[in-house]
């Protein structure tokens, strides 16, 4: 998307990065908006493994600079345009300095800037700097949410700002459907899909999956992903004996690739703090074990609908119990009412209404809309 220098933006969009599976969100908003609107992000994040993904036509590209040893970050470009448009959206992170000194900026010139993100630091709204968000959300006009709980605590937090909800979402409703082979497979494996790091903690995956093959030796772990533990990983499996039994997929990012694993799993899980792989899974129609006390992304509100086993985390032999009851419970697979239910309200098509009626400043969020 190319504008005239000449013209000033109506819309503005100025965050850290946009990843691949924004693409169909960010589509959606470009055809809705056109010309009006103006997106500005950076290649990589604070954590440079967090990196852009949308199509280059659709932004505009703005440096980064990670600054006091890489705790905070300063994006530099185009910053002009993000101060003289009609309506900015900054992220909602304190880390960036750059969105300070939007939200600065156009609260002394009484400019309307939202911000868009978590409402509260992972670690949660006791945090030491959970002030920080409430400071930003102060300055601006109002406030983008990824979830409805967190809308609901954005309005309980600060009556009488605005609160508006674009749902964390991956795919168009369209294409959002249960996961079934024609003619059906049968469902063998247990499925993570994500990185390999430290706090997802796979290292217990194997070690469960190890304990629960040993009762049910037709089962097989699927691991579609990457990263700094894989080698780890590897040479776990073949220390527990199950190395023939767990697969190593490697990196799979769009839907019909990964749908035909989906079709296969009668279950996915996440060992570690959860976030939109649940989205994904349960779109699909396939639950997910989830280890019940870690500091996970706001998606996990769609635990109330169903769908999510929860285990002790941190605990291999309770995880180990989930992934047989899970098996045991197989025939009831997909599950076609959780599916709809993530097409209805965790589509890409519901998260860009949010982001144009924030921008537009139409009604936004009145109540959980369902979530129970």
């Amino acid at each position: 998307m190319r504008h005239d220098s000449r013209s000033a933006t109506r819309y503005a969009l100025y965050l850290a990065v946009l990843p691949k599976y924004r693409t169909e969100c960010i589509k959606i908003l470009h055809e809705q908006l056109g010309d009006e609107l103006s997106i500005f992000i950076s290649d990589a994040h604070l954590d440079e493994s967090v990196r852009s993904g949308i199509p280059e036509h659709l932004f505009k590209s703005v440096s980064i600079h990670r600054i006091l040893k890489r705790r905070a970050f300063i994006q530099t470009g185009h910053i002009a345009e993000a101060l003289r448009a009609e309506t900015s959206i900054v992220d909602l992170n304190p880390r960036s300095v750059t969105a300070w000194l939007i939200l600065l900026v156009r609260a002394v010139l009484r400019r309307r800037t939202l911000v868009w993100g978590h409402i509260h630091p992972q670690a949660g709204p006791q945090s030491k700097t959970a002030f920080l968000r409430l400071m930003m959300r102060r300055l601006a006009s109002g406030t983008l949410s990824y979830t409805y709980r967190d809308a609901e605590k954005a309005s309980a937090d600060l009556p009488g700002k605005l609160v508006w909800v674009a749902p964390n979402s991956l795919y168009r409703a369209s294409v959002i459907q249960p996961a079934i082979a024609d003619p059906p497979l049968e469902r063998t494996e247990l499925t993570y899909v994500g990185r390999f790091a430290p706090a997802k903690k796979v290292d217990l995956l194997v070690r469960a999956f190890a304990k629960a093959v040993a009762s049910i030796p037709e089962m097989r772990l699927r691991l579609i992903g990457g990263g700094v533990t894989e080698q780890e990983l590897r040479l776990l499996a073949h220390d527990l004996g199950v190395a023939e039994k767990v697969e190593f997929s490697g990196w799979i990012d769009e839907l019909d690739a990964l749908r035909p694993y989906y079709e296969r799993s009668f279950c996915s899980t996440s060992p570690g703090f959860a976030g939109l792989g649940l989205t994904q899974s349960l779109g699909f129609g396939v639950p997910m074990i989830v280890a019940d006390d870690e500091p996970h992304s706001p998606e996990i509100e769609l635990a109330a609908v169903g769908g999510v086993e929860f285990f002790a985390a941190e605990s291999v032999d309770e995880m180990a119990d989930s992934i047989i009851r899970m098996w045991e419970t197989k025939e009831r697979m997909p599950l076609s009412d959780v599916s709809e239910y993530v097409r209805d309200r965790y589509s890409a098509e519901a998260m860009a209404d949010g982001l144009k009626s924030a921008l537009t400043n139409a009604p936004g969020y009145s109540s959980l809309e369902g979530i129970k």
